[in-house]
């Protein structure tokens, strides 16, 4: 499943379905470079799903 700490500023996301596309244009800060702990709230509140399946790293 893709999470916060590893979508990167300028990456496009796509939804394998329907085809929506998300460019992220500013990177999480609260989980910086590291994987998401349960402390900063990213592990169970950042869910990136379209149709339901996780969206991939276009390209």
């Amino acid at each position: 499943m893709t999470n916060c700490s590893d979508m990167k500023m300028g990456q496009t996301y796509v939804c394998g379905e329907c085809g929506l596309e998300l460019k992220v244009v500013t990177e999480c800060s609260e989980c910086g470079p590291s994987p998401p702990s349960s402390s900063c709230g990213c592990v169970e509140n950042c869910v990136f799903e379209c149709c339901g399946q996780p969206l991939r790293v276009k390209g």
